[in-house]
């Protein structure tokens, strides 16, 4: 039998698909870019409860392909603060509650932010905190006490971070311009003068053009919301083709749970868990960008006794604070608040009056909502409890199972290939 030889077309696609079966597969796609959400006192408890307040539906961080665990504990305390939290995840060590991004010998640490500037990055800081919060200030200040605040407001405007947004002017301003400096200072003033945008509404914001933004925004309709903060952000960063770090803090999950405050809680995460969707959103079409989600501690010792019950939250309008705002003198209007603000139209006779008689409404009716939504709570205060990280994009395997909140920027640089860190 003779054998057929093969023609030159045949032959050439014979050492094609030999060359193609021998190629090594394509490198994995390597991030250039961060976003790293915190959600202030967003325990697991809190996620939980967002959930189940969602009929159990699950969060945008949930769907996240990567979860861990992390602990918070300070270099002095069990239980740590927002300020050696926030150093923590921004410079990789461990420091003394109430410092800023130096060692509790007082030594200067340098941050994740930092570094990556001087991987010629990008850099962008949110939070619905005041710019100088301990959080955002963990990135971009360094100082001995977070109640430095007019120290870590003048730190930051000169940060050269390309967006910043966050609440309340008055540490940007002198006293002599209604601010709260007693320096003379109108950081406000330098900030334009070395090109940024700095705009106070969320129309200012959607006008806004140049390249480095600054916002500091006042309470009600015309803040923007977090998703909001993170689309104008991500818009300027992106454009940067050696990539952008931009951390993102939800601070108010913190400010609810320290009112024990169920209903606030949820909202406050639900809407994080919104602006952790632009982000997973803008970093599937981008790609090359890492999404990391965690907190700096847990808020509250939130513990669902009933979980089956806590979708009764999902009416709640309004956090306690602003249902009780709608009592009146007398509050005898209580059953019909309740029912309009908090979708109960079923109070027994014994919440009705709690609410009417107590010295702290607001506190009561958190109590109400959190009884019937069959949560508990063990303070008012932040406990040890570790806190949930999710992770998506290149680099997210780095965030699987268990590991301590110094190791979150250590991951991140190595993700970024920014070489060991700290220093």
């Amino acid at each position: 039998m003779r054998m057929r030889v093969p023609t030159p077309l045949l032959l050439a696609a014979l050492i094609c698909l030999t060359m193609l079966a021998a190629a090594p597969a394509p490198a994995e796609q390597r991030a250039d870019s961060v976003i790293l959400f915190i959600g202030d006192g967003m325990g697991p408890g809190q996620v939980d409860l967002a959930r189940q307040a969602a009929s159990g539906s699950p969060l945008e961080m949930e769907r996240m392909p990567i979860s861990g665990i992390v602990t918070t504990h300070s270099a002095n305390q069990k239980v740590t603060d927002s300020a050696a939290a926030g150093t923590a995840l921004a410079t990789g060590r461990k420091t003394d509650n109430g410092m800023i991004s130096v060692s509790p010998e007082g030594v200067r640490l340098e941050t994740i932010l930092e570094r990556c500037q001087a991987a010629r990055k990008s850099a962008g800081i949110i939070t619905t905190d005041a710019l100088h919060g301990a959080t955002p200030a963990a990135f971009a200040a360094h100082v001995s006490s977070r109640g430095q605040a007019a120290e870590i407001a003048k730190q930051m405007a000169h940060s050269r971070a390309q967006v910043m947004m966050g609440f309340w002017k008055n540490q940007f301003l002198p006293e002599a311009a209604g601010g709260s400096r007693k320096d003379g200072l109108d950081l406000i003033a330098q900030m334009r003068r070395a090109g940024y945008d700095v705009v106070f509404t969320k129309e200012e914001l959607a006008k806004a053009r140049r390249p480095a933004l600054v916002g500091l925004f006042d309470d009600g309709e015309h803040a923007p919301t977090l998703a909001e903060m993170v689309r104008a952000a991500l818009s300027r960063l992106g454009a940067d083709a050696n990539g952008f770090f931009l951390m993102v803090e939800g601070a108010r999950i913190d400010w609810f749970c320290h009112d024990n405050d169920p209903a606030g809680s949820v909202r406050d995460t639900w809407q994080f868990d919104q602006a952790v969707g632009v982000g997973l959103d803008y970093a599937r079409r981008r790609g090359r960008t890492l999404v990391v989600v965690t907190a700096d501690h847990e808020t509250g010792g939130l513990r669902l006794e009933r979980p089956a019950k806590a979708h009764a939250l999902g009416a709640v309008k309004e956090s306690s604070a602003e249902i009780a705002s709608h009592l009146n003198k007398d509050r005898s209007n209580t059953a019909q608040v309740m029912t309009e603000w908090a979708g109960i139209s079923d109070l027994t006779p014994e919440q009705v009056q709690k609410i009417k008689t107590a010295e702290d409404p607001a506190g009561a009716v958190a109590a109400v909502l959190s009884e019937r939504a069959g949560l508990s709570w063990s303070t008012k205060g932040h406990t040890a409890t570790p806190v949930r990280v999710f992770a998506f994009g290149p680099g997210s395997e780095r965030f699987a199972g268990e590991m301590d909140n110094t190791d979150i920027p250590k991951r991140i640089a190595a993700a970024l290939n920014l070489g060991a860190f700290p220093r």
